[in-house]
């Protein structure tokens, strides 16, 4: 793994996810393009380092969002050792593969999060809330293939399946 590009890369994200998301938002929905590279590097690296750059990732979107310190850092931490710990049963190289588990973790952290919310200020409307999760989920996962085409672009040398002969 390549810590300087890693750095870029989440310079890059945290810069574009806090000043320029107007530009591609649907509606409501907003997609979290820091979670594509919890996936990303998930997928990739040792659990040392899928932590620490999981650890860093939560950082810097609890640095350039609102809310409450440390809670992305815990929820990132967690979500990329769960998606780490059963990788090997999946095939990692199939596009279908990142986008379901990118969808899938997408919707569980955004739940886990509103239920934070909720429980921080004592309101939720549940009907509108589970529907924005859905829509951002999704406008997350369909962003996959694009983040992954360009996360390795910059990490040449890794790959996201390992053939066995």
């Amino acid at each position: 793994m390549r810590w300087l590009t890693f750095l870029c890369i989440l310079f890059c994200i945290s810069l574009f996810q806090s000043t320029q998301m107007h530009w591609i938002n649907l509606g409501p929905a907003v997609p979290d393009l820091y979670f594509p590279l919890v996936v990303f590097y998930s997928f990739l690296t040792d659990m040392k380092r899928n932590t620490f750059a999981n650890w860093l990732t939560g950082m810097s979107k609890d640095l350039f969002s609102e809310g409450s310190f440390g809670i992305n850092s815990v929820f990132f931490i967690a979500t990329g050792f769960f998606i780490w710990s059963f990788r090997e049963m999946l095939y990692r190289g199939h596009l279908v593969t990142q986008i379901l588990i990118t969808f899938i973790f997408s919707f569980i952290y955004n739940v886990v999060y509103a239920i934070h919310l909720a429980i921080s200020f004592h309101s939720l409307c549940l009907s509108e809330t589970i529907w924005m999760i859905f829509c951002c989920s999704l406008y997350t996962a369909m962003s996959v293939p694009v983040l992954f085409w360009i996360f390795g672009r910059f990490q040449p040398t890794q790959k996201l399946f390992f053939i066995q002969g």
